[in-house]
Order: structure tokens, then C-alpha cells, then sequence
């Protein structure tokens, strides 16, 4: 191969120009070329220096050379810190101006000085609409490069992204606007870029073409090949080599043949630069690149990363956040399985868009050799030490394979682990490990009945005692029959009784302790298996009925979930039969289906909420629309609100009605046909929260600027009255109750501030407490509410007095709400674990579900035997809610088609 070689032919960051001969022309170059022709909306969002400004300039000349007029928009050049809308936007138009020539047109001061009774937003909208789209006649393509830098605004770049989509729905009615599209290059995910997360209506994203930017192939790459044929004859050979070790990263690329131009002394057959003996002698082109890669890249890499590439990764990598724990570990994760199955989340992401790993077929791997190098296990490993303060103790129990209690954490250590792991978002072995080590919470509940046994046996130690010393008054006594047998009488009695009374605490304690310890180990036996193993799970459900009977037998007629003494059955029978059900084929009509799911919104579903009367619900989503649904996931009936995103839908008490909370700050009131019945706008802001009294006369309304208010229904569906105000709030208003008698209302704020008012707008009182849920129950004879912290710490308070009366950790580091039973014997949490448990209102664990998606948000059925869950992908869940006789009885069913099992389950199942 003939080829001319320069010493700049390789070019090493920055933008390549129009002619460059070492430009790499990809798929993404025809992709991005022919979407904007045709007018799509386009954006390339990717890791630094994967080539998106070199593609933007020569996408920009092929436009041009279609006659199609082009702006460039570095978006950075702007500023951001200390940058008002004003100056920003009026950047943005001074820009436009500049690009496309218009200065001749209009003066941009003035025009914008005269406007300044519109928004900025909206002067820049109607500068597009007025003024650029009439002088420029043929069609434009607007660039906006570094769209990332919005994020360092000191304001939220919604309305900039709304403004993109304005341009495109202004097509139906305005032909003009055809002419027009937009691409939007930068470093970020289209989730990162909209602060307002329910804003789907507003989103250009969901209307717009993604551009997929890869690595080089060696097919693509071959105008490189040029640049080394004037050092060797087998320069496709080496290329292929560089394209190894690179995984094609554009930037790594250039800089690997770069490097290699600039150390021929390294080329095969050429002796070393000083004498070394054979074994420095380089024989290949393999091992020609591996040495370069070593010596000038990965070695003492922090010295030679200019321009900087690699300091650029270690920096999103190692970014202080609260999902740093999680990121490293699934990095750590990817290093050690080489592969992973993607599943959209946010450290998933960020670790795409630092350029780490990327996307092939179906799996997220480590990018190249390169950076599998550089960040390797041992600085990963080093980097999660020093960030969390139990590391030692976690990489000595995950080294024991989990089986090292006396590494786990206890009294103040683990409470200052559940401080710092509060709020983020953490690795699996971390949530095992502190999992595992909160069963100290157990284990104090265990302490506690053996200090209660330890007790007992002394009391019958004094029992027996005391019998022994009556037997010998007794002895005595028959000397004096005549004279004292009414007083021995009594005596004995006396002491028969209290050893009666002390025997049975004893045994009590006893067989709580062995029952929780028995439904502990069957739990254990299910969970710790690695793969499907039907015969483990079934050895493990046959474990959890016989703690499950023993149970039985020992709570007999007690009917408060509180009162149990053991609660570690049900939780083992329900998770047990869960990972059964979802690993193995069972007839139904033996196994009721425990839990039914289906597509329910596009896109997040806000709210869940069941008929107090009948066997349906009701689900909104971001996509705006309202649906009713039978209890089998089929659709009844469904409705677009007409408010822009529906934040949450309630049922009347009376279930003829539907509320719904808007994000165009409106409340709706439905009949169950989907007729608007009354419409009322009290609220500034998006409407968050809404709460019926619970004698459906009034309605409770809160939104994200700092507003809540009461209106009254006496009226309904003919007028509402004038809202009573809420005031006093700071910002964002997350929820609003009213209490079960409807004699007061709670507000919990932004800042997890539970205020408390009566019906006249007057604020009674302030909880002592930050909690981010609150929750009412609507059993009369229940006396309490429950609140939950971030950190997954449930209150119950008094009803009356408002006052703190008991607390107890749950196993949630980053909890989000709470929700009472009907029958308020349970209380649902639910974290950002994809996990639902259900405790007691002892602080026990009845029950866990985990799901495929985030957990918005969870309602009850109105027999308390049946849950609804939201999910942020769409999907809600069905769920079944069993107690201990119908966990046994569901159990016991499943071994009917079980011959061999026949024996063990004929003695237990009886």
C-alpha cells in the first residue's frame, strides 16, 4: 500500500475538519444526515470524545450542500453558574441571530428589550416564529452542542426542551414549522436532561430519533490504515490490533496509531532502544501494540492522559453521589463477570455515559482492554474501602461466603451504618450485609424472650421451692390438722398457682423462640440458593409449615396480628411459595394465583387507588389518561384527563366518584363513566396530592408551590366552594390526609415536615419528626397513625395527643411511603429496592414482595386482602395478601401433587 503519510495525520481530541483524511465515516454519520433531512428531530447523546462534534461538522456541510441552512449552538459557550434566563435565552437568540445572518433583519437588543413583558422562553419562540423562520426560506437544522451543560443552570431547561417540542406540535396548524428540526448532541441521558420527571408531554425525546454512536469496526476504520502503512507493510494487521485494544473508541483510537507513528524504535524487528537480551526483542505487530499500550497509555497513566481521556472517566466514576456504592459495585460486577444483562438504571447509565461500558447485542460490557487496565478490580476494591465504614468487616463476612455472623454489625456500629447508608443507593452485598446484620433487631426480640425465659425459670425454680417447702409444712402440719388446715390449704393453693402461671410463660417463651428460629432457618434454606433447586425450596416449605403449625397451635384464638409471638412463618411460607411459583409449573386450581400484572400506562403509573364499594380500581399514569379496571387486569373503561400528566386518583368514600390531581394545576371530579363532572383550580403548580374527608364532604388539595387547601362538596357536581388555605408550606407539598374522623388534616412538606390543622385552616400542631410518608388507618377501633424517615424508621402516634409512642427500624435504607392496612394490623413500606414488605405493629416482618419495576406507589383493598402496585415502567400489580391459616393451607396443596413427599406432608398437613 502506497500511501502518503503526515505527521499530523492522526488528530488526538478536538473536532476534525470537513476533509480530515482520518475521519471515520459510521452508520450514526447516515443515520443523523437522513433523519434531519427528512425534518426528525434528532439527538446524539453519548460519552465524551466519541466523536459527536466531528460528526455534527460534517453532518453540517452535507446539509449545507443540500441547500439546507444550519446553526451550531455550543451551548456551553453560554455560561451557567450566575446565569439568569434572561441572559441566557437572549444568548441563545444572539447566537441564532449570528448563525443564519439576521442582523440586517432585525436588532436583536431592541427586539428583545421590547418584549420584556414575555417570558424569556417565550421571546425566544416567538423570535423562531417570527423573525427566523420568515427570512430564512429554505429549511433549518438548529445544533445545540453540550445540551449537558443545562444541568449546571442555576434554573431548571425544561421549558428550553418544551420549546423543542412546541416546534414540532406547531406543525398541525402551522406549515412553517416543517421547515425546522432541531439535533441535540452532548454528554447525558434524556432522564438527566428533564428535571421535571413527569413532564412526558413536554419532552422532545419521546417524539425524536436517537442516534446510536458506536465504536469504530475494522471496516469503518480503514482510512486509518493509511496513516501506518509508511512504518510497515501490515498495517491492516496492526489496525486490527489497535482496534483490540481500543474497542474502537474513537478517541483511543486516534491517539493508539498516534503513538505508535511517534515510537518506531518499538516496531518488530528493529533491536531495542538499549540492550536488553532477547527477551526485550518485540517479534509482532500483537505484541508491537501491547507494549506501546503499556509503556505510554496504562503505565503511570495520570502523567500521559493528554489530553485528558482517562482522568475524564476515573472522575464520573469515582463522583461523590449517593449511588457511588451501587455504581462501583456494579462496575466491580461487569469486571468479574464480564457481562451483564441491562436494565436501564440510573447507575447503569452513568456508567455508559462515562464510557466504561457499552452496549453489544444484548449485554453491557467492559469497553476495551484499555480501560479494564486502568480501572481495574484492585482500584475499585481500594476505592469502596474507603468509602464505607464497615468495608473491612463486609469483605471478611463476603469471604466467609456469608457465613461469618461474627462479622456482622451490632449496637452502634450498625447504627451509624444505617446513618451513612441512608439515601443511597447501595451495591447487593451491601443491602445482604446490613440485611443480615439487622437481624439484630431479631435477635434483640429473641433476647428479650430470653431474658423473659431466663425469668421464668427462676420464678419456677422459686415455684418448686416453695412447693418443697409447703410439703414440708404440710408434714408438719399433720400435727396440728385440727388447728392450721385452713391456712396450709390456702398456702399451698397460693404456691401451685404461681408455679402454673410461671411454667406456662416459660414455655411460652420457649417455643417462640424455637418457632422463630425454625422459620428463620427455612427462609434461609430457600433464599441462599444460587440457582433454581426444587428440591431445596421444597425441603424448605416443608420446614416453614411445620414452624407455620407450631404457630398456629400456639396463637390459638388470638386474632391481632400484633399479639403473635412469632411472625417468621408467614414471612417464609409467603416468600417461599413465591420463588415456587415462579420457578415451577402448578395447577392452579392447587395454587390460586398469588399474583396477576399487566400493562396498564405508557410510561410511569402515578397512582393506584380501589373502589370502597366495588370489586374494581383505578389507575393514572404520566400519559395522562385515567383507566378502571376488573380485578383480572381488564380494562372497564378509560379517559384522557386533559391535565397534562395525572399525579394521583382517588375514590370517593362512597366509590361514585373519581378525583384526580393534574399537573397543569388543576383537581378533576369524574363520574365512573369518565364525564367530567367539575373542575376546580385552587392550586399553584402541579397538583401533588388530594385527600376525600371521610364523610366525602370535603376535598384536601396540595401542590409543589408551597400551596394546600380544603374546599367543601356539600354541592357536588353544582358548585364548590372558595378553598380554605393551608398556609406556611416551603416549597413542595408532597401529601395531604385527613385523619379517619375527619376532625383534622396533615400536611408532609419537601422539607418531611407533618403538619397538623384543623378543618378552619388553622395549624394545631408540628410533628418533632422528619419523615418522608404518613399514613392513616381507617379501622375505628385502631388508635394511631403511622410515619415513616428516609433511613426506613416507622412511628405509630397517638391519635389523640399526636405523640410519639413507638418506633422500629424496617429494613428499607432509603424508604419512600407508608400505608396502613383497612384493618390496620398492617403497615406496607416501600423503598427504592423494588421491594414491598408488610410488617406488624410490633416492628415484625409479615411478609415481602419484590417487583420488576420501581414502586411508585401501593393501595389496599378494602378487605385488606389484596394490594395494588404502581410500577415506573407502566405495569401494575395484583397482589394477594395472606394470613397464617391460608399461607398453610396454600402449602400444604402444593404437596399433593408430590407423591414422594407423601409421608412427611400426610403428619404435618393433617
Amino acid at each position: 500500500m502506497n500511501f502518503t503519510t503526515k505527521p499530523s495525520y492522526y488528530q488526538v481530541g478536538g473536532s476534525l475538519t470537513n476533509n480530515a483524511p482520518n475521519y471515520v465515516k459510521r452508520q450514526a454519520d447516515d443515520d443523523l444526515y437522513n433523519g434531519l433531512k427528512a425534518g426528525e428531530f434528532c439527538y446524539v447523546l453519548n460519552s465524551r470524545q466519541m466523536g459527536k462534534s466531528s460528526l455534527q461538522v460534517r453532518t453540517i456541510q452535507r446539509l449545507r450542500n443540500e441547500g439546507i441552512a444550519c446553526a451550531a449552538i455550543d451551548i456551553s459557550e453560554i455560561g451557567n453558574r450566575g446565569v439568569t434566563p434572561e441572559q441566557w435565552y437572549a444568548g441563545l437568540l444572539r447566537i441564532l441571530e449570528n448563525n443564519f445572518n439576521l442582523s440586517d433583519m432585525v436588532n436583536v437588543r431592541t427586539w428583545w428589550r421590547d418584549r420584556n413583558f414575555l417570558t424569556p422562553v417565550q421571546r425566544l419562540s416567538e423570535f423562531i416564529e417570527t423573525v427566523l423562520l420568515p427570512n430564512i426560506s429554505s429549511n433549518l437544522v438548529i445544533f445545540i452542542d453540550e445540551i449537558d451543560s443545562i444541568l449546571a443552570l442555576d434554573f431548571p431547561a425544561d421549558d428550553f426542551l418544551a420549546l423543542i417540542r412546541s416546534c414540532y406540535n406547531k406543525r398541525a396548524n402551522n406549515s412553517e414549522f416543517d421547515r425546522l428540526t432541531w439535533a441535540l448532541l452532548g454528554v447525558a441521558s434524556p432522564t438527566d436532561l428533564c428535571r421535571e420527571k413527569n413532564a412526558s408531554s413536554n419532552t422532545p425525546f419521546n417524539i425524536g430519533k436517537a442516534i446510536e454512536l458506536t465504536g469504530f469496526d475494522e471496516t469503518e476504520a480503514q482510512p486509518l490504515a493509511a496513516g501506518l502503512a509508511e512504518l510497515t507493510d501490515t498495517s491492516e494487521e496492526v489496525l486490527r490490533e489497535v482496534l483490540y485494544w481500543t474497542g474502537g473508541q474513537p478517541f483511543l483510537t486516534q491517539k493508539l496509531c498516534k503513538l505508535l507513528l511517534e515510537n518506531p524504535q518499538l516496531m518488530p524487528n528493529l533491536p531495542p532502544p538499549r540492550q536488553g537480551g532477547e527477551k526485550d526483542k518485540i517479534n509482532t505487530s500483537k505484541e508491537w501494540v501491547e507494549k506501546v499500550v503499556r509503556l505510554k497509555i496504562v503505565e503511570n497513566w495520570e502523567t500521559q492522559d493528554v489530553p485528558e481521556h482517562l482522568s475524564t472517566i476515573r472522575d464520573r466514576l469515582f463522583k461523590e453521589n449517593q449511588r457511588i456504592v451501587r455504581r462501583l459495585g456494579l462496575y466491580q460486577q461487569i469486571l468479574e463477570q464480564t457481562e451483564i444483562v441491562p436494565d436501564g438504571s440510573t447507575e447503569q447509565m452513568e456508567l455508559r455515559l462515562s464510557g466504561l461500558i457499552v452496549k453489544r447485542g444484548e449485554k453491557l460490557t467492559i469497553s476495551n482492554p484499555i480501560y479494564e487496565s486502568v480501572f481495574n478490580q484492585k482500584l475499585i476494591e481500594e476505592k469502596l474501602e474507603k468509602l464505607s465504614p464497615y468495608s473491612k468487616a463486609i469483605k471478611l463476612w463476603l469471604n466467609s461466603s456469608c457465613e461469618d455472623d461474627s462479622q456482622l454489625l451490632r449496637g452502634s456500629e450498625l447504627q451509624s451504618a444505617l446513618v451513612w447508608a441512608a439515601g443511597k443507593s447501595l451495591r447487593n452485598e451491601d443491602f445482604q450485609f446490613l440485611t443480615a446484620s439487622q437481624k439484630v433487631i431479631l435477635s434483640d426480640q429473641n433476647q428479650l424472650l430470653h431474658s423473659a425465659t431466663l425469668e421464668t425459670k427462676k420464678a419456677v425454680c422459686d415455684a418448686e421451692k416453695a412447693l418443697s417447702e409447703a410439703d414440708s409444712a404440710k408434714q408438719k402440719a399433720k400435727q396440728w390438722i385440727g388447728i392450721g388446715s385452713a391456712v396450709l390449704a390456702a398456702s399451698l393453693l397460693a404456691a401451685i398457682g404461681f408455679s402454673t402461671l410461671a411454667y406456662q410463660r416459660f414455655k411460652l417463651a420457649q417455643a417462640s423462640i424455637e418457632i422463630e428460629q425454625n422459620g428463620s432457618d427455612a427462609l434461609l434454606l430457600a433464599v441462599s440458593q444460587k440457582t433454581e433447586n426444587t428440591e431445596a425450596l421444597s425441603e424448605a416449605l416443608l420446614r416453614a409449615i411445620a414452624s407455620g403449625k407450631k404457630l398456629k397451635a400456639l396463637v390459638e384464638n388470638k386474632h391481632k396480628l400484633e399479639e403473635y409471638p412469632a411472625t417468621r412463618p408467614l414471612l417464609a411460607l409467603q416468600i417461599i411459595l413465591d420463588k415456587i411459583s415462579e420457578t415451577q409449573q402448578i395447577k392452579t386450581s392447587l395454587f390460586p394465583q398469588r399474583k396477576i400484572k399487566w400493562p396498564a400506562h405508557k410510561g410511569a403509573v402515578t397512582s393506584v387507588s380501589f373502589s370502597p364499594q366495588r370489586q374494581i380500581l383505578a389507575t393514572a399514569g404520566i400519559d395522562d389518561r385515567v383507566r378502571i379496571w376488573n380485578f383480572s387486569g381488564k380494562k372497564i373503561v378509560e379517559w384522557k384527563a386533559l391535565q397534562q400528566s395525572v399525579n394521583m386518583v382517588s375514590f370517593s368514600p362512597n366509590g361514585n366518584f373519581l378525583a384526580t390531581a393534574g399537573r397543569d394545576s388543576t383537581v378533576k371530579i369524574w363520574n365512573l363513566s369518565g364525564k367530567n363532572i367539575s373542575n376546580f383550580k385552587g392550586i399553584q403548580g402541579s397538583v401533588t396530592s388530594i385527600s376525600f374527608s371521610p364523610e366525602g364532604k370535603l376535598l384536601a388539595a396540595a401542590g409543589i408551590d408551597s400551596n394546600a387547601a380544603i374546599w367543601k362538596l356539600s354541592n357536588l357536581p353544582k358548585s364548590i366552594s372558595s378553598p380554605v388555605k393551608l398556609p406556611g408550606h416551603n416549597g413542595l407539598v408532597r401529601s395531604v390526609n385527613f385523619s379517619p374522623n375527619g376532625d383534622f388534616i396533615t400536611t408532609l412538606d419537601g422539607n418531611s415536615t407533618v403538619r397538623i390543622w384543623n378543618l378552619l385552616g388553622k395549624l394545631k400542631k408540628t410533628l418533632p419528626l422528619q419523615v418522608i410518608g404518613l399514613s392513616f388507618t381507617p379501622a375505628p377501633h385502631q388508635s394511631h397513625f403511622a410515619t415513616v424517615t428516609l433511613n426506613g424508621k416507622v412511628g405509630l402516634w397517638n391519635l389523640s395527643e399526636k405523640e410519639l409512642v413507638k418506633e422500629f427500624q424496617t429494613l428499607h435504607f432509603d424508604a419512600k411511603s407508608i400505608s396502613f392496612s383497612p384493618d390496620g394490623e398492617r403497615l406496607a413500606t416501600v423503598g427504592i429496592d423494588k421491594t414491598v414488605r408488610l410488617w406488624n405493629l410490633a416492628g415484625r416482618q409479615v411478609a415481602q414482595f419484590e417487583f420488576e419495576e420501581n414502586v411508585v406507589s401501593v393501595s389496599w383493598s378494602r378487605d385488606g386482602k389484596q394490594i395494588a402496585v404502581a410500577g415506573s415502567n407502566g405495569t401494575v400489580w395484583l397482589r394477594q395478601v395472606e394470613g397464617l391459616e391460608e399461607l398453610l393451607k396454600q402449602s400444604c396443596n402444593f404437596f399433593t401433587t408430590q407423591p414422594k413427599y407423601f409421608t412427611r406432608v400426610s403428619t404435618l398437613c393433617k
